[in-house]
Order: C-alpha cells, then structure tokens, then sequence
C-alpha cells in the first residue's frame, strides 16, 4: 500500500512536467533563445532541448533484455509502443548512490533511433536560456566519451551541461539496432 501512494505523486509530477513541457513548446521564444528542459542526475544538474523531449512519464516497469550494455534497462510499454529505455545516470558515466533513487522519471525523447526512454533522477523545470549565456563544450571534452555534451549554459546561480539526445545513442546505433531487433 505504501508504494502505491508514493507512485502516484510521481505520476502525477511526470504528468504535470509533461504538460508544462507541451505548454512550453507552444509559447513564444525568440530567436536567440533556447528553450531547454533541465533535469537532476547525481546532484547535477543538466539541460536539454525541449524539442527533443515528447514526454514525461513517473518510472514504470521496465522489461529487462539480457545481454546488453549495462546502461540499457531494457523496454518500457508506452501506449503500445515498445521504447527501449536507458539508465542516462549510468550512460553519462556518473556516480551512483549504490542503489534506486525515489521517484525518478522517463523522459521519451525523439532521436534519429525513434523514442527512446532516458531514466533521470528527477526532471526540474522547463527554461529559457538566451543563447548568448551557453559556452561551447570544453575542448577536453571533445572525445568519444564526452561527444554527447553540446554547451554549458550559464545561469545566475548555477550552470547547466546541455546534452543532445541523439547523440548520447549515436555511438551504440548498432547496439540499438540489435537491441530493438532482438
């Protein structure tokens, strides 16, 4: 009984950031902003553009595939449709609190791989960040391991690392393949 109650807060959270993310992309924005969801993930925070993000949905059952990389979770039922979803904690080569933090979220994400589920701690907010306030990546930054990371977004009390969903999956394109064949 008690998981039940602490599900449908996340659920209705999922369901609230959703909405504001499809409000969002209806409103107005100029030319030289970028309107960015930002996300937690190991107590950092991060950014992506809305654009890219269909929905949010609270963490639901995830379907395990067996011999894939370790931050493929498996599958997640969304309305009928099959969504291969990741663990973007683990992806990102991030820390872990050793085990399952509360109420985290999907965000379904459009890429040129179809939808694909990114699991994050917790989604925060819907912005609008000038993009004259983003510094391009880091130059160190430029390798294989860091390719999916497209600016730092300088905020008033914090920064944000923009990551670009497509490419988080290009390197494992062929992996993705596999996995959604298989």
């Amino acid at each position: 009984m008690t998981d039940d109650k602490e599900e449908r807060p996340a659920a209705a959270e999922a369901k609230a950031v959703s909405t504001m993310i499809s409000n969002a992309k209806t409103g107005k924005k100029g030319e030289d902003d970028l309107l960015m969801v930002t996300f937690t993930l190991a107590d950092q925070t991060y950014g992506g553009d809305i654009l890219q993000i269909q929905e949010v949905t609270a963490m639901s059952h995830i379907t395990r595939v067996p011999h894939v990389k370790s931050y493929l979770k498996g599958v997640t039922n969304l309305r009928g449709n099959i969504v291969p979803t990741l663990d973007l904690r683990t992806r990102l080569g991030l820390d872990g609190n050793g085990g399952e933090i509360k109420n985290q979220q999907i965000m379904i994400a459009r890429t040129d791989q179809g939808l694909l589920g990114y699991i994050v701690d917790t989604v925060r907010e819907v912005i609008t960040v000038p993009k004259s306030s983003i510094e391009p990546t880091p130059e160190d930054w430029l390798d294989a391991d860091h390719q999916y990371f497209v600016g730092i977004a300088k905020l008033k009390d914090t920064l944000v690392t923009l990551v670009d969903f497509n490419r988080v999956v290009q390197a494992d394109k062929v992996l993705l393949d596999e996995f959604k064949d298989g």
